[in-house]
């Protein structure tokens, strides 16, 4: 439910992830144990886990193929986001403004789509035969750099991420 638009396509996520309001909000505690998951772009913090680059353990890549099956519907969230606003989609055509008004109308799209989504407004049937491939996206970034030796400096979200996995996966 939480979107920005203002920074242009070619902003690396972690950027604006470590610019927005919602990792403030998670930071100062107000959503307390809440996690969210995060492609291997972004940096492993307490509140955000990302994927092992490197998996070592059964238990490692048990986790990592659960989070990309969980983080696949954020996916399939832009699929649907597209097929219900063709303008979203290459093949439908494509925002031929300039960029404010481009970030307004993906605003507008994004909130009129969370909007049918509270009021649970059906999707077409045409829309959900589209969606529905649980497949990792291509477009993927690579992952961020893990601590080189994490006995040095492991990052915030490390002891985290290591209990999920010995409580969960192993």
């Amino acid at each position: 439910m939480h979107y920005s638009v203002r920074y242009p396509g070619s902003t690396h996520d972690s950027f604006i992830w470590n610019n927005s309001r919602l990792r403030a909000r998670f930071a100062a505690g107000e959503f307390q144990d809440y996690l969210l998951l995060g492609d291997s772009g972004y940096p492993l913090e307490r509140y955000l886990l990302t994927p092992f680059a490197n998996p070592r353990t059964r238990g490692e890549e048990r986790y990592n193929r659960s989070h990309t099956r969980t983080r696949v519907i954020i996916e399939q969230t832009f699929g649907l986001l597209k097929s219900r606003f063709r303008c979203l989609h290459h093949s439908g055509g494509s925002l031929q403004y300039e960029p404010r008004k481009c970030a307004k109308m993906v605003m507008a799209c994004m909130y009129l789509h969370n909007k049918c989504v509270r009021r649970r407004v059906p999707l077409p049937e045409v829309l959900l035969e589209a969606v529905g491939e649980d497949e990792e996206d291509p477009d993927d970034p690579p992952p961020l750099q893990e601590a080189a030796d994490a006995r040095l400096r492991p990052p915030p979200g490390f002891q985290t991420r290591n209990n999920i996995v010995d409580n969960f996966f192993a």
